[in-house]
């Protein structure tokens, strides 16, 4: 019973997750500028892939105007928490995005990438 009700968890969150309403400004491919390691994010309209230290991790994702709520979908340690609040930023120029956690302030930088 307590997987089935997981499962039915997950699809509800999955289903959540797909809301149209993301900020679409979000969209691209964006790199960090100010990490020891090449961070890549693509976002894309059903999903935001989060790239570091040569592994790949897929997230459904949706956005407010402040703040990207994320659910880890591939890579998952039963350990580890899965769902992910994010307040962000972005510049008037629409090529820059901040991120601040919960012990920093605005200061995960990263520039859109033109293809």
């Amino acid at each position: 019973m307590k997987t089935i009700c997981s499962i039915v968890l997950f699809i509800f969150i999955l289903q959540s997750c797909s809301n149209k309403e993301n900020n679409t400004d979000l969209f691209g491919y964006w790199i960090s500028i100010n990490s020891a390691n090449t961070v890549e994010l693509k976002i894309y309209e059903d999903s935001l892939i989060y790239n570091s230290w040569e592994k790949s991790t897929k997230f459904s994702w949706k956005s407010d105007s402040s703040r990207i709520y994320y659910t880890q979908l591939t890579n998952i340690d039963p350990e580890l928490e899965t769902h992910f609040i994010m307040e962000y930023r972005i510049n008037a120029e629409k090529d820059t995005l901040f991120f601040k956690n919960s012990n920093s302030a605005f200061t995960t930088k990263f520039i859109k990438k033109v293809d």
